[in-house]
């Protein structure tokens, strides 16, 4: 029986055989089922093929791509920083890494959601300081004329007063995350990471992960 009726029996028969056996190990390890983890793989495994019939990986570059087209995210110091942190900066991406990514994307966890945006915000693992914040604001108000760099200066005041609850000039995670838990809404305060519900839903269509569809998730 084929998997994948878009692709000929002999890539189906490649595909069980590099990745048939990594499904049930990876699906112990993360919130997906066997089906799900099949159809994830599927999908990692034709990116791979564009990098020749004897592949078994994707690249990082291919990966920037698909964190673009996911999450129709635009932001290329954000989308580096998820692939940097999903990859470990390395050339290639595995299918395990791959998996862990579908679980950030779909993720309903708003502990595992507050601890990756921290990540990708907090650029030298030291806590999220003026600069880092400056350099976000700078993107939400474009144009350098008076009125424009005032309005940065008093978001970026605004926000570390916000956040930073012992004044040391650094939003520490504990910081952060106690923040948040009282607003959810401000999950993303230094710009968006994560896909929108009609972005997500639409992963989950294409990528048939049901638990991720309600209409299908109790099949």
């Amino acid at each position: 029986m084929k998997l994948d009726i878009t692709m000929n029996d002999r890539f189906n028969q490649r595909f069980q055989s590099v990745y048939g056996g990594l499904v049930p190990q990876i699906a112990r390890l993360v919130p997906f089922n066997d089906s799900e983890v099949t159809c994830i793989l599927l999908i990692y495994y034709k990116y791979s093929l564009q990098n020749g019939p004897a592949a078994r990986r994707i690249t990082s570059s291919q990966f920037v791509n698909i964190v673009i087209g996911f999450q129709q995210l635009y932001d290329m110091d954000v989308v580096d920083r998820i692939v940097t942190l999903i990859a470990g900066g390395r050339k290639h991406v595995t299918p395990m890494e791959f998996v862990n990514y579908m679980t950030i994307l779909m993720s309903r966890d708003m502990e595992r959601k507050m601890e990756f945006a921290y990540m990708v915000y907090d650029k030298n693992g030291m806590g999220i300081n003026r600069e880092i914040i400056s350099s976000s604001v700078e993107r939400f108000f474009v144009g350098d004329d008076d009125e424009v760099l005032e309005m940065r200066l008093d978001m970026v005041d605004f926000l570390l007063l916000k956040f930073d609850e012992d004044q040391d000039g650094y939003i520490s995670f504990e910081e952060y995350r106690s923040i948040v838990l009282q607003q959810p809404s401000l999950l993303e305060f230094l710009g968006p990471i994560f896909p929108s519900d009609e972005t997500r839903l639409v992963v989950a269509y294409c990528t048939a992960i049901y638990s991720h569809i309600p209409e299908m998730s109790t099949l």
